[in-house]
């Protein structure tokens, strides 16, 4: 039965066969051997089986359709036209999937800034009782759940599908089966969500705009008896599509690769040459700096240092964080580098000036520093003495730009030496001009490519760039200028890895200004680090790591934890509150990423319960990019969820993430460099043996959710107990707050977290 009348007529399944008169049509009917579907074409209401699939839906423009011209193909597949809209569906059941597509029409031509919406997904909220959601790693949501839904409601409505769902496809429970959505052409889409009481509603709708009026909009439907049905449906749809590359695959042709393996991701801030752990002598030093004629001194040094004297005042510590600080700056202004233009992009020139800066420094302040070899805010000699004495043979280290490896390239050289990945944080999305924070290094672009390369937007307006200063940038534009500055900054920092912001997000837009689609920025943005990683021996890095942008990368940080509570007051301002996630200063070592706080509700049990946590990239990805937190929130930033964010990285099998500065890593005894040793007796052998297994199953251990257990391609397991209670299951005793890896090889691991609490 293809078709079903209003007068319940029953019509015999023709090909081909075609009712003219839409008010004749109320339901159409797809079947193979297991599956029974009714889809409503005016209106989109589907049932499968004995489910909901979909409610009502279908508008256009908020204007309700009627059905025309429908069309019977076979028993599996039909289609029909939308009017008044003119949007054409066509509909096919193969191989167990339910495919829809949906194409606009080429005549009239969409205008610009009057896009075609096509709301066509309502969730069935009443029959649905979880969601399963790629909002960061993965969400695990009952849809009776009061807190999700205004959390979801305020903070998500509004996600498009590419950068703020990480991976284009949910998943919904019906009973004991499960419904997954897989959007295969993810851009131009919306999720809206709203608190409907007693359940969470879920609604998606598709735009058609001039830059992509010719693309169809296709959605792929699969039922499943298990939640993870739908991440392992869209990983094997990687695989068919050639969308997939391996870390194994990535390494043959990056042998580099192998030192990620294994290896936690350590930020290090500071970006200037002298530290104060290089002075030897503070009033000498006071003293002659003040007697330099030419060196501009800051007003601040003149007014609060200049006055003190020895014998009669103390250099407090704030004094001699100024001292330094003046002293660096003072270098600054004595040895300049010019500003970028599109046939100069500055960077020899700033590795020239910072060579500079150290000569002069030698020649005229020796007697009152160490050794120069021995200098530097963000790595030092002694520095990475004390890591290596520490016992940390895999690290990635991260500047957060790259003048500290242009002051002392020998330390880079001395770390790459002793097996550790060195890289810079680089980026080519916002573009601000002179003067506004020259301390931006990667925002320092030429003022001809912020002109011509800033996105435009369907109203005519340039795109504001980050923090709404300067632009965005389309990564289609000057591309050869980004080529020569990364290869740059590759040769003067000598480092062989490299970290690209935002590529890897899917910060699909539209840009006016070349009439690119979102389709077309995404594949920008995948092609500039696909040959980024192909330049020898540099190992790519990006932030976030969305399913739709991974070309090149082999790590990621963003989706272990995500950024949260942007908008939430205390956090972001209350000084006094154990929430106030810190200033962003001082510039060497910001509180913002240095302070402890503790996480406020909803946040703590939302995002970092264990029980709403489900490993749903690392299904997808796990053989694929090393994922990690975002840099705002390393392992040690949250001082009352941290166990349940260890346990959960060593549960997926994910790298920790520590913060370091030269005095926070001023001997091998150092708070956060024993933290790191200890992440790396648990996590470094795990990830050497699963780093290029897939996750295959997920599975809680007890009824509450407190025990979990991860299983990957070789037979591994790996069991968290995030009670605070100790556990046996299978004859296995395992402590509070603990992991137990059983690796294939006949290996365990157990791994405790906060020990020393």
């Amino acid at each position: 039965m293809l078709f079903q009348a209003r007068s319940l007529t029953r019509y015999t399944a023709l090909p081909m066969l075609v009712l003219a008169t839409s008010a004749q049509a109320q339901s159409i009917a797809l079947s193979d051997k297991n599956n029974q579907i009714s889809i409503s074409p005016q209106d989109l209401e589907i049932s499968w089986n004995d489910l909901i699939v979909n409610n009502q839906a279908m508008k256009v423009n908020q204007h309700t359709q009627v059905a025309s011209d429908l069309v019977s193909v076979s028993k599996t597949e039909a289609r029909w036209t939308l009017q008044p809209s003119g949007i054409r569906v066509s509909t096919k059941l193969v191989n167990e999937a339910l495919t829809i597509s949906f194409a606009a029409p080429s005549k009239p031509a969409i205008k610009r800034n009057q896009p075609l919406t096509l709301s066509w997904f309502d969730l069935p909220q009443e029959r649905t009782k979880t969601l399963f959601l790629p909002f960061s790693e993965g969400m695990r949501i009952p849809t009776d759940n009061q807190v999700w839904a205004d959390y979801l409601a305020e903070e998500y409505s509004g996600s498009n599908t590419t950068q703020g769902l990480k991976m284009p496809f949910w998943t919904a429970q019906q009973d004991n089966r499960y419904i997954s959505y897989q959007l295969l052409n993810a851009t131009n889409n919306k999720l809206n969500f709203s608190n409907t009481h007693p359940k969470i509603d879920m609604l998606a709708e598709h735009q058609f705009t001039p830059l992509n009026q010719h693309q169809d909009f296709t959605v792929q439907i699969k039922l499943g008896n298990d939640w993870m049905d739908g991440a392992k449906a869209y990983r094997q749809w990687r695989i068919d599509h050639n969308e997939s590359t391996t870390l194994a695959e990535r390494m043959k042709n990056t042998p580099q690769l192998k030192q990620l393996i294994g290896a936690s991701q350590v930020y290090l801030f500071g970006k200037d040459l002298l530290s104060t752990d290089d002075v030897t002598n503070w009033w000498g030093l006071k003293q002659w700096y003040f007697e330099q004629a030419d060196l501009t001194i800051p007003p601040q040094a003149l007014k609060e240092i200049q006055p003190l004297k020895k014998g009669k005042d103390w250099l407090s510590r704030y004094h001699k964080q100024l001292l330094v600080d003046s002293l660096n700056d003072s270098l600054h202004l004595k040895f300049p580098s010019p500003a970028p233009t599109l046939s100069n992009n500055a960077i020899a020139a700033q590795y020239h000036a910072a060579q500079q800066q150290k000569q002069w420094l030698k020649e005229n302040a020796a007697y009152y520093l160490l050794k120069p070899e021995r200098w530097g805010q963000a790595l030092s000699t002694d520095m990475l003495t004390n890591l290596k004495q520490a016992g940390l043979t895999k690290l990635w280290l991260g500047f957060d730009n790259w003048m500290p490896a242009f002051y002392q390239p020998n330390v880079v050289d001395d770390a790459k030496q002793a097996g550790y990945l060195v890289a810079t944080y680089d980026s080519y999305n916002t573009a601000i001009p002179l003067g506004l924070n020259d301390g931006w290094l990667t925002a320092q672009l030429p003022e001809l490519m912020r002109q011509h390369c800033s996105i435009e937007l369907a109203n005519g307006e340039k795109k504001k760039g980050f923090r709404g200063n300067g632009y965005y940038l389309n990564p289609n534009c000057e591309l050869d200028y980004v080529k020569q500055r990364v290869l740059d900054i590759v040769k003067y920092g000598r480092f062989n890895s490299l970290f690209l912001d935002v590529d890897a997000t899917a910060m699909a837009r539209e840009d006016y200004s070349d009439g690119s689609s979102e389709n077309d920025m995404l594949e920008a943005f995948n092609q500039r680090m696909d040959w980024i990683a192909k330049q020898d021996g540099l190992v790519l890095g990006s932030e976030d790591g969305n399913s739709l942008t991974t070309r090149g990368i082999a790590f990621a940080h963003g989706l272990e934890t995500v950024g949260f509570g942007w908008t939430d007051s205390e956090m972001k301002n209350d000084a006094r509150s154990p929430y106030f996630l810190g200033r962003w200063y001082p510039d060497h070592k910001p509180d913002f990423f240095f302070k402890q706080a503790k996480v406020k509700e909803p946040y703590k049990t939302l995002l970092f319960a264990p029980q709403y946590r489900v490993p749903l990239y690392q299904i997808v990805f796990h053989d694929e990019v090393v994922n990690s937190h975002h840099w705002h929130s390393d392992s040690l930033k949250f001082s009352n969820v941290q166990a349940e964010r260890d346990l959960i990285s060593m549960l997926y099998n994910t790298p920790p993430m520590v913060h370091l500065t030269r005095d926070e890593a001023s001997s091998p005894e150092s708070p956060r460099l024993k933290v790191l040793a200890h992440y790396q007796q648990g996590y470094t052998p795990m990830h050497e043996q699963l780093w290029d297994k897939q996750l295959t199953e997920f599975k809680w251990l007890d009824k509450s959710g407190l025990v979990q257990q991860t299983t990957f391609s070789d037979g591994s397991t790996i069991i968290a107990n995030f009670s605070s209670k100790p556990i046996t299951y299978a004859n296995i005793t395992l402590s509070a707050q603990s992991v137990l890896a059983q690796l294939s090889t006949g290996r365990n691991i157990k791994w405790q977290a906060n020990p020393n609490q």
